[in-house]
């Protein structure tokens, strides 16, 4: 038997048997011990478990697993040999179909809690084709040097230090290729790294293979291709990371714009220009707003390459760009699209956005959080949710991809197509 907690005296260093309930936005398992809420990294409800208590606040407390005494039928064997040591993935001890749908009830829960809406309308998270291999952009850190042996892998779960790897089971195979000669040719002292951070990119079919930007006459930008369409993106820059997923992404988009052909259309944080080249052709005009001067530099060869002659890219800020040059001289729109980074919008540009009075608003966003906050505020000014569309971009993390429908109270409600 193990000894139990007694009430109201739980302290660091303890260990106690707990039944796992649920699993929270962020991943962790939650049970209850006494009168307090436990939280456990790489549990899923089912689980009976010895924990560790690490944290213990007023009315939660934090462990450490130990060991699973009786496993939840929701759990499997994780693929990777470095899971739980790296940060990265939080769920591969989770069978992905269930990964799907508690990513779908805390999409719902977030968004009852931050905006308010009490019954949110969710629909079925999209899975991703690929569970694993999905990645085509990837990111492992550098430590060492000036005499020191250089150590390269991923950022720990629990610390700031590397762990060193030999692959990642959520990259392309490509990614993972170039990752092992990039860190012989440091070993080998062939090459000498100049930051502490370094990118690869997958291979992408029937394009020249991608070379690693690791200095002078690195590559400028690659390319992806995505439904058929070419995509030039800045080496530097951000795309969306599942190469299995992202046409799904742009087809849910495109369909959620319902366009006639007629309407004017604002992509907000276009970046290269993604959702531009398929919502283009449907819009009577379209204005994209990005403030990365390498996106831009992309977006508007992509375009033009396109032939797109109603497709205006707008360089600058996106809160200075809607408020100052579009909503203060009374431009409105029909639709916008929205795709901002992890923090969301913000009031200015929710702000501005309402001023333009869009019949429909399209609001993507890899943190449900942020972008339950900026509907909320929608919210307020008079827009109504719709429905909310999971993609995970992300399987075997705990990141979820969600597009939000949005329309005006007088606005009927679009046709949307389901992608399955």
């Amino acid at each position: 038997m193990f000894p139990m907690v007694l009430r109201g005296v739980m302290k660091i260093g303890d260990r106690i048997v707990i039944k796992i309930d649920d699993v929270a936005f962020g991943g962790d398992g939650v049970g209850r011990s006494e009168d307090r809420v436990v939280f456990v990294p790489f549990t899923v409800d089912g689980d009976a478990a010895e924990v560790e208590i690490t944290e213990v606040r007023k009315r939660y407390a934090g462990g450490r697993l130990i060991h699973v005494i009786a496993p939840s039928g929701h759990r499997e064997t994780p693929r990777c040999l470095y899971y739980t040591r790296c940060g990265g993935c939080r769920m591969q001890h989770i069978a992905y179909p269930y990964q799907l749908e508690l990513k779908r009830r805390q999409v719902a829960e977030t968004f009852r809690r931050i905006a308010k809406i009490p019954l949110p309308i969710v629909a079925p998270a999209i899975a991703s084709p690929r569970p694993y291999g999905y990645r085509g952009k990837a990111e492992f850190h550098l430590a060492g040097g000036r005499g020191a042996p250089w150590r390269l892998g991923l950022m720990g779960s629990a610390s700031h230090d590397i762990v060193e790897v030999d692959r990642c089971e959520i990259v392309d195979e490509s990614i993972n290729r170039k990752y092992r000669s990039f860190r012989e040719a440091i070993r080998r002292g062939l090459l000498h790294p100049r930051n502490e951070r370094q990118s690869f990119w997958s291979d992408e079919p029937g394009e020249p293979p991608t070379e690693a930007a690791t200095g002078s006459g690195s590559a400028r930008e690659i390319v992806r291709t995505v439904l058929g369409k070419r995509i030039t993106i800045p080496y530097g820059g951000f795309f969306q990371a599942n190469v299995a997923l992202v046409g799904a992404l742009v087809e849910q988009v495109a369909a959620m714009c319902n366009l006639s052909g007629r309407e004017t259309v604002v992509d907000a944080y276009g970046g290269a220009g993604l959702f531009s080249l398929f919502i283009g052709p449907r819009a009577g005009r379209i204005f994209l707003i990005e403030g990365d001067r390498e996106a831009v530099r992309c977006a508007r060869l992509n375009l033009s390459g396109e032939g797109f002659t109603r497709a205006e890219v707008c360089p600058g800020d996106v809160a200075d760009v809607l408020g100052k040059r579009f909503a203060a001289r009374g431009m409105t729109a029909d639709v916008v699209v929205l795709d901002p980074p992890r923090d969301g919008c913000g009031k200015g540009v929710v702000d501005a956005v309402s001023v333009m009075r869009p019949e429909r608003i399209v609001y993507v966003s890899c943190n449900p959080a942020t972008q339950a906050r900026d509907v909320g505020l929608l919210a307020e000014r008079g827009y109504g949710l719709r429905l909310l569309q999971p993609l995970d971009m992300f399987p075997q993390t705990v990141h979820i991809e969600v597009i939000a429908l949005l329309s005006g109270s007088a606005s009927p409600k679009p046709a949307v197509q389901t992608v399955t």
